[in-house]
C-alpha cells in the first residue's frame, strides 16, 4: 500500500501540477516515439514538431492509424521543415521489435527516443511465452532502449551534446503489489507472474510500471559507471505523464466511480504530453531520476527499499538474459 506522502505527492501533483512545453530549438534534432498514433505520443510529437524537430518516427502497431496520425501533425502544427515517418512496431511480437530497433541504426543520428507504448487489461492472455501486459510493458520497452542506445551514443559523440532516452511511467507504481516480486532465487520473475494459474491481473498495470521504472534505474546506473570521465553520453529517466484521458484503458470499464473521479482531477492527452517533450529534452542532473509535472520527484518507497533493490537486480540480470538470447552481443551497448 502507498504511504501518506506518496499518495499526497502523487494527488498534490495531478491537481495542481502545471506541466510545461520547454523552449527549446530542436532544429536537425530526430526523435522515436512508439505508441505514437495516438494519445501522449501523438500529442508529444505535434509538440516537438512544434519546436521545430527535423524528424520525427512514429513507432506504430497500426501502421494506417500510424499514417492518419502523420497527417495530423503535419496539418496541426506550424513546422513547415519536420520530417514525420511510420515505422511499425509490434511490443507483443519480438521479431518485430528486433526489425524495429534494427531500422533505428539507418538514421542518421537520433537525440531522443520515448518508450511510450503500452497496454493496461486484467485479462490474462500471453504474447511470446510471457503474460502480455509483461512483455508490451516490460520486455519490448526494455529490449528497445538497449537496442537505441548505439544511435544514441554515437549522436552524442558526434554532435558533442547529450541525447536522452525515456521510459514513460505512471505514479500508479506505488500502487502496485509489489510482493509479487518477490520470489525465490531460482525463479524468473517474469515467468512467475507469467502463470496462469497464480497470476493476479488486478494491479498488473500498475507493477509492470514499477518495473519499468526498476529497469530504468539500473540502466542509468549502468551507464553512469560505464561513461568516461564522467562525461554523460545518455541520460535516462522515467517520466509519469499522469492520469490522463487517452486510450490506454481501452480494454476494460473502470466504473462510474473512476470515472467522476478522472473528471475532478484527470489531464488531457495534450497537458500529460508535455511531461514527455520535458523528459526528452532535459538536462544531465535528470540522469535515473523520476520525473513528474517535470519537475524532478521522489520515487515509491519501494523502489527505495532494500527489497526494491534486490528486485532491481533480479529484474535486470533476467532481462539481460532475455535480450541476449534474442540479440546476441546487444547488451554490449550498455556499458
Amino acid at each position: 500500500m502507498p504511504t501518506v506522502s506518496e499518495i499526497k505527492q502523487y494527488l498534490g501533483g495531478q491537481i495542481f501540477g502545471k506541466p510545461f512545453v520547454p523552449k527549446v530549438d530542436l532544429s536537425d534534432k530526430t526523435f522515436v516515439i512508439t505508441g505514437a498514433n495516438t494519445g501522449l505520443g501523438l500529442e508529444c510529437a505535434k509538440h516537438l514538431a512544434n519546436l521545430n524537430a527535423a524528424k520525427i518516427i512514429l513507432g506504430c502497431r497500426d501502421v494506417a492509424k500510424g499514417q492518419a496520425a502523420k497527417e495530423s501533425i503535419l496539418n496541426s502544427t506550424n513546422s513547415r521543415t519536420t520530417e514525420v515517418e511510420v515505422w511499425h512496431v509490434e511490443l507483443g511480437d519480438f521479431k518485430a521489435v528486433l526489425a524495429f530497433g534494427g531500422r533505428l541504426s539507418s538514421l542518421p543520428r537520433l537525440d531522443g527516443f520515448i518508450a511510450n507504448a503500452g497496454i493496461e487489461t486484467v485479462t490474462f492472455e500471453k504474447a511470446e511465452g510471457y503474460e502480455k501486459s509483461l512483455t508490451v510493458n516490460v520486455i519490448s520497452p526494455f529490449l528497445l532502449a538497449v537496442l537505441a542506445l548505439p544511435m544514441l551514443k554515437e549522436t552524442a559523440k558526434t554532435t558533442g551534446h547529450h541525447t536522452n532516452l525515456v521510459a514513460v511511467g505512471s505514479m500508479q507504481h506505488v500502487f502496485a503489489p509489489s510482493g509479487q516480486l518477490t520470489v525465490s532465487e531460482h525463479q524468473s520473475i517474469c515467468e512467475a507472474l507469467s502463470d496462469p494459474s497464480t497470476a493476479d491481473m488486478m494491479g498488473r498495470y500498475e507493477l509492470t510500471k514499477l518495473m519499468e521504472q526498476l529497469w530504468e534505474r539500473e540502466l542509468a546506473k549502468r551507464i553512469a559507471v560505464g561513461s568516461k570521465h564522467g562525461d554523460m553520453q545518455v541520460v535516462v529517466n522515467c517520466v509519469n505523464p499522469g492520469w490522463c484521458a487517452t486510450e490506454l484503458s481501452r480494454y476494460y470499464d473502470k466504473g462510474r466511480i473512476v470515472g467522476f473521479i478522472f473528471s475532478l482531477i484527470g489531464r488531457t492527452a495534450e497537458s500529460g504530453s508535455r511531461t514527455l517533450v520535458h523528459a526528452v529534452t532535459a538536462g544531465k542532473e535528470t540522469h535515473g531520476q523520476y520525473l513528474s509535472e517535470c519537475q524532478v520527484k521522489t520515487e515509491g518507497s519501494y523502489i527505495r527499499s532494500l527489497q526494491g533493490q534486490q528486485a532491481q537486480k533480479k529484474l535486470w540480470e533476467e532481462l539481460s538474459d532475455k535480450i541476449e538470447s534474442l540479440s546476441p552481443g546487444a547488451m554490449t551497448a550498455v556499458n
